[in-house]
């Protein structure tokens, strides 16, 4: 008999329709029979995504049909070979969906087949420790950006192996994590970036799984920076214990930014000094810097007194139209380069809880669940 699970769901102070509210699939046991569980939950949105990303990587990566296809099974070997386990799962997400092999590593890889959206319509990342939160809580939170065109909802997953950390992530549905959280009180956020070079490595969101899968910041870090990279990505990750720290990531370097004022904010640029000089995405984004700038004065005039209201008020924030924190879509722009915000999410760790909006916060319903954390 399995364990009973560890993520309840914490009932609205308001009556929200369930329709509203995202899906929750939980998933256990071996690799391979965890991703028969899954692709057999989440067939219809799987197949929607593949649809959806082979339409976008043609558009924004130039790889139609068989050379989409052949790009996507061209990391297959790369898994084999740094995260094994998760290629099985996959090899079953596509058993239970009923779709090849190749579907569910586009779904995976998007990001690395694509180059970033033209009006820079991304990701916000916030975190938060002391001394800047208002009683010692510990916050992550972003807004996730993404194309109109990309129609299926995401959906929340909740991952049980044999060992390690439960884990719970926003995903689309297909990919094996993005944002989320963990039993061991580590929760990660994500923000595309682009840069002059690539690789040959492990897509982000593999990555983002191992590093899930950590029990604290270092080794989590150390997944990131240790495997091979197929591109560029920043992960905003930070711990119950009290530790936030940034990651940017290219194929070939990496570095890490600090929040010494117990506060640290990222959009979609570069902001290490080392890495800024290869930074592509900032000669066609319209809003990561003011977004940024934004977000870090409004963190800024909080500190102190930052909590989840404060967060909730920064990812709600409309400043700049089409380029704001909370992004509705341009209809000046053509159907394939629309993106808005896609879904809100606010980790309070300290509390193991994850706060996850479909749509944007500004109006959308919001399903909150509570991760047991591990104690010791």
């Amino acid at each position: 008999m399995s364990a009973s699970p560890l993520v309840e769901p914490i009932e609205p102070t308001e009556p929200i329709e369930l329709i509203e509210l995202i899906e929750l699939i939980e998933i256990e046991g071996e690799p391979f029979s965890r991703g028969r569980q899954y692709g057999a939950r989440a067939a219809g949105a799987i197949g929607q995504n593949a649809a959806a990303y082979r339409r976008l990587i043609a558009y924004h990566g130039g790889l139609e049909g068989e050379a989409a296809t052949a790009a996507a099974l061209a990391f297959e070997p790369l898994l084999e070979a740094h995260a094994p386990a998760l290629l099985q799962e996959m090899r079953g997400i596509a058993a239970g969906a009923g779709c090849d092999l190749a579907d569910v590593l586009l779904i995976n890889v998007r990001s690395e087949l694509m180059v970033a959206p033209p009006q820079g319509g991304e990701c916000t990342a916030l975190a938060a420790t002391a001394p800047a939160t208002a009683v010692g809580e510990v916050l992550l939170g972003q807004n996730w950006d993404w194309f109109t065109t990309a129609e299926a909802e995401p959906v929340l997953l909740h991952v049980r192996r044999p060992a390690g950390p439960e884990i719970l992530t926003l995903v689309e549905a297909g990919q094996v994590a993005k944002i989320g959280l963990n039993s061991a009180g580590l929760g990660v956020c994500l923000n595309f970036l682009e840069h002059d070079h690539r690789g040959r490595g492990l897509p982000i969101h593999v990555l983002l799984r191992l590093m899930l899968e950590s029990e604290t910041p270092g080794a989590a870090a150390m997944q990131a920076i240790g495997h091979p990279r197929a591109g560029a990505a920043n992960v905003l990750l930070a711990h119950a214990e009290g530790e936030i720290l940034d990651l940017e990531l290219t194929a070939s370097a990496a570095d890490h930014l600090y929040g010494d004022a117990g506060w640290l904010v990222h959009a979609n640029h570069f902001e290490s000094p080392l890495l800024r000089g290869g930074d592509t995405g900032l000669a066609t984004s319209s809003s990561t810097l003011p977004r940024a700038a934004r977000a870090r004065r409004l963190m800024a005039a909080r500190a102190g007194q930052l909590s989840a209201e404060t967060f909730r008020a920064i990812l709600t924030d409309h400043a700049y139209g089409h380029a704001a924190i909370c992004r509705h879509p341009d209809p000046t722009l053509p159907p394939e380069e629309q993106t808005e915000t896609r879904a809100s999410l606010l980790m309070e760790l300290s509390e193991g809880r994850l706060h996850v909006t479909v749509g944007q916060p500004c109006r959308d319903a919001t399903r909150v669940l509570s991760l047991s954390l591990a104690s010791g």
